[in-house]
C-alpha cells in the first residue's frame, strides 16, 4: 500500500494514520511522518500492513448474545411525527405466541451465553402491561431452566410509567428506559399525543417519582429540530445516568438528516466532542460515562476507538437478532417491520436459511464500503436506514456515511487525548465492563452447573454468595 494513500488525521502534536484495508490505527510524530522511509519502517515494525483475517462464514455460535424482539403492542398513546408506523392495524401478539417465539429462537441458538428479549414492539408496551409482565415472568422461568440469563428489556414513552407500573415491571424483572427528545421545547415539537398536546411534562413528572434510576437510560431521537447535542446531554443527564442519542430513521426526509442539515449536525457533534474532552480532562467522567454506557450513536465510535475494537458487520439483524410481528412474520429487527425485503421467516415455518444467509453475506461483504477508512469501526449501513433512504437494503445513505466518517475522526482524536489523562485507566475499565454487560457470566453459569438446585434468579444479583461457596 502506498503511504500517500493512507488516511491521515493531523492533530496538534501528532498525525493519526488509518489503514483502510485492515482498520489498523497508529499515531506518529510529525517529524517521522515527513520521513517516508523511516515512517514505512515504523509501520512495518508495528505490523501495520498485515491483512486482517476474519471468517466470512456464518456460524450461530459466533453470537454470544441473541436478541428476541416481540411486537406485543401495535397501539400507541402518542402520535410522534417521525414514527415509522404509518398504518396501525391494532394487532397484538398473544402471550402464547410470544412464548413460542422465545422458545424457537433459543432452540435455534442453543449455545448463546445470554438472550435479550425486547417486547417494545411497534407501539407502547405499557398498554399491554399484563402481557408484558407475563413475558417478564416467563423470562425468569427460562433463565432458571437454561441456567443462563434471558433478560427482558423495553423502551417506553413514559406516559404510563406510574409508581405502580414501575413496581410491577421490577417485580417481573423487566428493565426499562424512556424515550425523550430533549427539554420541553424540543421534545414537544414532534412527540405529542393524539390531541396534539406535548408530552414532556407528563413524562418527566413520572420519571422524577422513580427513586432508583441507576439502571434507567433515555433514548433521544435526533431530528432537524434538536441538533444541539451538548444541550440535550446537559439536560437529560439531570434525570438519567445513561443517555443515547441517535439520528432518526424516517421516510420524511425533511425531519431526518439530509444534505441541507448534515453540516449543522457534524458541527454539533464536533461541539459534543469538545465538551466531552473538556469535561473528561477536568476529571468529570459523568458525561462521558452517560454516552458510553448505553447505545449512543457517537458512543459506539468512542468505545471502539478507545478499546481498538474492529467490527466486520454493521449489526446482527436477521442473523443474531429477530423480531416477531403480530401477523406471525419474522423480521430482521424491530425497525424492519413492514419492509418485505427484511422478512426472514414466520412463526409457523421458522427462520428461512436462504434469507438469513443473504443478509449475512450482505453484512459481511459490505460491497459499498470497500474503500471507506471508517468501515472497521462503522461496520456498514443499517438495512432499515438504507431502505428508507434508497429503497434498497443493499445500498447506503451517502449523507449518513459522511456523518459516520466524521464521528470516526472525532473518536480517534478523543482517544489520543484521553491517553494523556490521569483518568485513562478508569475509562478503559469502564469500557471493558460495558462490552461484557451482555455476555454470559461464566462464574454464575459454572456455579449453577455445580449446584443444580440453586435458582438462576436467586443467584443473579448475589455474586458474593458464589465467592463464599
Amino acid at each position: 500500500m502506498d503511504i500517500d494513500n493512507l488516511m491521515k488525521i493531523e492533530l496538534s502534536d501528532c498525525i493519526i494514520i488509518v489503514n483502510t484495508e485492515n482498520g489498523d490505527v497508529i499515531e506518529v510524530d510529525k517529524r517521522l511522518f515527513n520521513d517516508k522511509k523511516a515512517l514505512n519502517k515504523e509501520l512495518i515494525k508495528n505490523n501495520f500492513y498485515e491483512k486482517l483475517l476474519y471468517s466470512m462464514k456464518f456460524s450461530k455460535d459466533s453470537f454470544k448474545t441473541v436478541y428476541i424482539s416481540l411486537h406485543i403492542s401495535s397501539k400507541c398513546n402518542m402520535n410522534c411525527k417521525y414514527c415509522f408506523m404509518n398504518d396501525r392495524k391494532y394487532n397484538n401478539l398473544s402471550f402464547e405466541d410470544s412464548k413460542k417465539f422465545i422458545d424457537m429462537i433459543i432452540d435455534e441458538y442453543p449455545n448463546a451465553g445470554k438472550y435479550i428479549v425486547d417486547p417494545t414492539g411497534s407501539g407502547e408496551p405499557l398498554l399491554e402491561l399484563d402481557n408484558l409482565c407475563k413475558i417478564g415472568e416467563y423470562c425468569k422461568q427460562k433463565s432458571d431452566d437454561l441456567k443462563r440469563e434471558v433478560l427482558p428489556m423495553i423502551v417506553t414513552n413514559g406516559l404510563l410509567l406510574t409508581e405502580k407500573v414501575v413496581k410491577r415491571l421490577r417485580e417481573s424483572g423487566v428493565l426499562f428506559g424512556v424515550s425523550l427528545d430533549g427539554d420541553k421545547k424540543t421534545n414537544d415539537i414532534y412527540r405529542y399525543d393524539y390531541l396534539g398536546n406535548g408530552t414532556y411534562k407528563r413524562v418527566i413528572s413520572n420519571v422524577k417519582k422513580i427513586k432508583d434510576r441507576s439502571l434507567m437510560g433515555v433514548a433521544l431521537t435526533i431530528t432537524d429540530k434538536n441538533m444541539d447535542l451538548v444541550k440535550n446531554l446537559k439536560h437529560l443527564i439531570k434525570y438519567f445516568p445513561t443517555v443515547s442519542m441517535k439520528p432518526v430513521r424516517v421516510i420524511d426526509s425533511n425531519i431526518g438528516i439530509n444534505e441541507s442539515n448534515i453540516d449543522k449536525l457534524k458541527n454539533s457533534y464536533t461541539e459534543l466532542y469538545e465538551f466531552l474532552l473538556k469535561q473528561t480532562t477536568k476529571g468529570n467522567l459523568e458525561y462521558l460515562s452517560a454516552i458510553l454506557n448505553g447505545d449512543d450513536y457517537f458512543g459506539k465510535f468512542l468505545l471502539r476507538s478507545i478499546l481498538c475494537i474492529k467490527v466486520t458487520t454493521r449489526c446482527d439483524a436477521g442473523v443474531g437478532r429477530f423480531s416477531l410481528a403480530p401477523d406471525g412474520l419474522i423480521y430482521a429487527c424491530p425497525g424492519a417491520i413492514d419492509i418485505s425485503e427484511l422478512v426472514i421467516g414466520s412463526l409457523e415455518k421458522g427462520i428461512e436459511k436462504e434469507k438469513r444467509d443473504f443478509l449475512w453475506n450482505t453484512l459481511v461483504n459490505r460491497n459499498k464500503c470497500q474503500d471507506c477508512y471508517a468501515k472497521f469501526v462503522c461496520g456498514g449501513e443499517c438495512f432499515v436506514n438504507a431502505y428508507y433512504s434508497t429503497k434498497s437494503i443493499t445500498e447506503k445513505d451517502d449523507v449518513m456515511c459522511e456523518l459516520k466518517r466524521h464521528l470516526f475522526k472525532l473518536s480517534l482524536a478523543f482517544n489520543h487525548y484521553l491517553k494523556q489523562m490521569e483518568c485513562y485507566s478508569v475509562v478503559i475499565r469502564g469500557c471493558v465492563e460495558k462490552t461484557k454487560r451482555f455476555d454470559e457470566e461464566k462464574e454464575v453459569t459454572n456455579f449453577l452447573k455445580r449446584n443444580p438446585n440453586v435458582s438462576f434468579n436467586d443467584i443473579k444479583y448475589h455474586k458474593a454468595y458464589i465467592d463464599r461457596k
